[in-house]
């Protein structure tokens, strides 16, 4: 009979001890609050076994259930199922109302159930795989609501599943005012923590687009990135933006994670300038940003060892770091100049991420400030990079503003340079000139001959036309240097007028245009001031607007006449139908060499100086100038100045025709020149049995070959729209019809170089003259083509 109730009372105690192995919690001794339950809980690991309450309730007391180590305990990177247990006694007589942490705010699936008297009493559900509205509470940690009626017990059963991440177990009961305090104090943490993020992104954000530094915008993607990483951390990128299970939710803190650190070694890599510091450790950060990408690929689209992931992740971070350090500290040793703040900053993150690394595997207690090491660490590195940050502005703006005044010096020197030059060529050429100019008209004035003088009138046109280019360059080179000044002598207003109306007027003819003269107001006999000057004010206008003129009318107007005491007030208007000028581009127009649609084929020609000199001149005239355009509509230019009272008389300025002549038999001239025109037809004209025609440039000349037979071309280099190179190229690739692919090329040009010569020769010309034309040699050269041709024709 002892033996039997010895055996009945050892059964009980086996029973009875899985129950009394832990202990339960008394909430009347719980003295504050939030209070941890980990020392009366148990943990059982599972592993990859999938057990039910009812499985679990039932061989409760074989399941191996181990005491928990320590408060919030972590349990590493893991794919196990775990179940958690422990008790709650409400000895008090009022009912009690808890809310229970339990694990991560990114815990996959976190039930708990409540069993009293041996039945499930309630399930609740949580974790970032239930949808919002599905949680047990709203909040976004995970914490599930318990109620516990007076003088009851009850034991609760926990199911942690995770798919790699890490699962720790915070197990900390919350009476309402201590979870209500918990969370002010998180918003007031994370509140300034993502504070700061936002405010240094935004700040650098500006930087970015004020400096257009990469590393700026390097840093900007890290920061965000951070930022992204831990509200998905922290459980607000759920609470807030996802609120159910789906790709981007179940993804987006491997995905920040992976990019933040991506972002990070981007950004010290071109921040500290790693390839100088050590060409091999770029290498090697180069390889482990390839890796990283790689890891980001399949993050995306490999679901196949997604429990690698996590570890993978923090493993290349925590590499990334070291990596940093090394460079850091290999830099120093090498003497490379890196930021201080920089420095502190990377030591500040770098302690964080290791502890925060170090803590999710593991390696460390769980504690708040393990916990929020990344935090802290981020938080302080960003404070010590935006110092770090502002010394490098300063240093982008010292160097700026050494750039520019080298480049400032060197434009200076460029300046003087390039004065010195104009004015030394403009010496040079204006010698002969002269000459030229002084012997024809002797010869004018000596023949009696019309036709000799017509031809004598082209020179002097052509002397003084490049005369009136030299004038332009040698004013611009005193321009720059301040030196322009103006003369002050008689001159006939009447006669300078004349002669701008006959080169205009000759000028307008050549291309087709129209020319008008008007005196709204009449003008003084004489004045006293620079003639020349006062030619060069109205003729560069004139000029630019019969160049940008193809269509249409020029119109020259006498607004305004003014007499006052010893002075004369004139207002001048010149009109034109032309291209226009953009609006844009008004305020630039008087800068030197800007001119409208220029390009490569020097579709309107000329130096660029025109409206240059033109405002320096009326500037010293005390006038003004004002242009009005309007784009494929025309130019108006007004120009006002002021002269004193006398006159004077110059020489006559005569303009020469410049007209579109025809070649002899079947030759094509290719010029753009009028006055080259002139001097070869005066030449093929003597040539009995030769027709000629003419073209302005190498289009025109492929439109006349494809409406009628040539034999010959006389081909000139440079030229508007299309260049003599371009025009034989085309002929010779049959643009002008498959019977001129073989015609003869003579180049004509005053181009003496040997390179041109070499290149005429490579594009397919036959033959090469320079001018001025030898009208000999020009006839032997065409006579020996035509004879080739012949004997060519005799063979075939």
């Amino acid at each position: 009979m002892k033996n039997k109730i010895v055996k009945i009372i050892i059964l009980g105690l086996i029973l009875f001890l899985p129950r009394l192995t832990y202990a339960q919690v008394n909430v009347s001794q719980i003295r504050e609050y939030p209070f941890s339950v980990f020392r009366d809980s148990k943990l059982f690991d599972a592993k990859d076994s999938i057990y039910t309450i009812q499985s679990i309730l039932s061989n409760e007391e074989i399941l191996p259930f181990n005491d928990i180590p320590n408060r919030n305990s972590n349990l590493g990177f893991t794919t196990s199922n775990y179940w958690v247990k422990f008790s709650l006694t409400n000895d008090s007589e009022e009912d009690k109302v808890f809310f229970f942490e339990t694990g991560r705010p990114i815990t996959d699936s976190v039930v708990l159930y409540q069993v009293q008297e041996g039945l499930i009493n309630q399930k609740l559900t949580n974790g970032d795989l239930v949808r919002w509205e599905d949680r047990a509470f709203d909040h976004r940690k995970t914490i599930f609501p318990l109620k516990l009626e007076a003088g009851k017990s009850a034991d609760f059963f926990i199911n942690y599943q995770s798919d790699g991440e890490v699962i720790n177990l915070p197990l900390e009961l919350n009476s309402p005012s201590s979870l209500i305090s918990s969370s002010y104090f998180d918003q007031l943490i994370y509140g300034i923590f993502y504070g700061i993020l936002l405010l240094t992104g935004i700040t650098y954000l500006f930087f970015y687009f004020g400096i257009k530094e990469k590393s700026f915008l390097l840093y900007i993607t890290y920061v965000f990135s951070v930022a992204l990483l831990h509200l998905g951390l922290d459980g607000y990128l759920y609470q807030y933006i996802f609120q159910s299970p789906g790709f981007l939710a179940d993804k987006s803190i491997l995905i920040a994670a992976v990019f933040s650190t991506l972002a990070f070694g981007r950004y010290t890599q071109v921040y500290i300038q790693i390839e100088e510091i050590s060409k091999a450790l770029n290498k090697i950060f180069s390889g482990l940003i390839i890796g990283i990408i790689a890891l980001f690929v399949f993050v995306i689209f490999v679901d196949a060892w997604w429990q690698l992931y996590y570890p993978a992740a923090n493993g290349l971070a925590l590499i990334l770091l070291l990596l940093v350090i090394s460079s850091i500290i290999i830099g120093y040793i090498k003497g490379k100049k890196i930021d201080a703040f920089f420095t502190i900053g990377i030591f500040f993150l770098t302690l964080g991420f290791i502890l925060f690394i170090l803590n999710n595997f593991s390696v460390i207690p769980n504690t708040f400030i393990t916990e929020n090491a990344s935090k802290i660490g981020t938080g302080l590195e960003i404070i010590f990079l935006s110092l770090s940050m502002a010394n490098r502005i300063s240093l982008l703006r010292s160097e700026k503003e050494k750039a520019q005044e080298e480049a400032l010096q060197q434009s200076e020197e460029s300046n003087q340079i390039k004065s010195y030059f104009l004015s030394n060529m403009s010496h040079e050429l204006r010698t002969p000139l002269n000459a030229i100019l002084g012997l024809s008209e002797s010869i004018m004035r000596d023949l009696p001959d019309e036709k000799v003088k017509e031809n004598l009138e082209v020179i002097k046109y052509s002397s003084l036309s490049l005369l009136s280019s030299i004038d332009d360059i040698l004013d611009y080179s005193k321009i720059e240097k301040n030196e322009l000044n103006l003369e002050s002598r008689p001159f006939s207003v009447h006669k300078v007028i004349n002669e701008l109306k006959a080169i205009t007027y000759q000028q307008a003819r050549d291309k087709g245009l129209q020319f008008a003269y008007e005196e709204k107001a009449i003008l003084p006999e004489r004045a006293i001031g620079d003639a020349t000057r006062f030619r060069q004010i109205l003729g560069n206008v004139l000029n630019n607007a019969v160049k940008f003129t193809n269509e249409g009318s020029i119109k020259l107007e006498v607004l305004d006449y003014e007499d006052k005491k010893d002075k004369h007030l004139l207002t001048f208007s010149i009109k034109d139908t032309g291209a226009g000028i953009k609006k844009a581009k008004l305020d630039r127009i008087y800068e030197s060499f800007i001119q409208e649609q220029i390009d490569d084929k020097r579709k309107f020609g000329g130096f660029g100086l025109g409206l240059c000199i033109v405002k320096a001149l009326v500037e010293l005239h005390h006038g003004k100038i004002q242009i009005q355009s309007e784009v494929n509509k025309g130019t108006e230019v007004i120009i006002k100045l002021e002269f004193d009272k006398a006159a004077k008389e110059t020489n006559e300025l005569i303009l020469a025709e410049k007209n579109n002549l025809l070649k002899e038999k079947r030759i094509l001239v290719v010029e753009d020149n009028p006055v080259n025109q002139l001097v070869i037809k005066s030449i093929l004209k003597k040539w009995e049995g030769i027709s000629y025609d003419f073209a302005n440039h190498g289009l025109e000349a492929l439109d006349k070959m494809q409406a009628r037979q040539f034999d010959l071309i006389l081909m000139d280099l440079q030229m508007p729209e299309m260049d003599g190179y371009e025009a034989t190229q085309a002929i010779r690739a049959g643009q002008a019809g498959s019977h001129h692919q073989n015609i003869p090329i003579i180049a004509v040009t005053a181009d003496t170089t040997e390179r041109s010569k070499a290149k005429a020769i490579s594009v397919g010309m036959d033959e090469y003259l320079t001018k001025p034309v030898d009208r000999d040699l020009l006839l032997e050269k065409v006579l020996g083509t035509f004879y080739l041709e012949k004997v060519k024709l005799k063979f075939d």
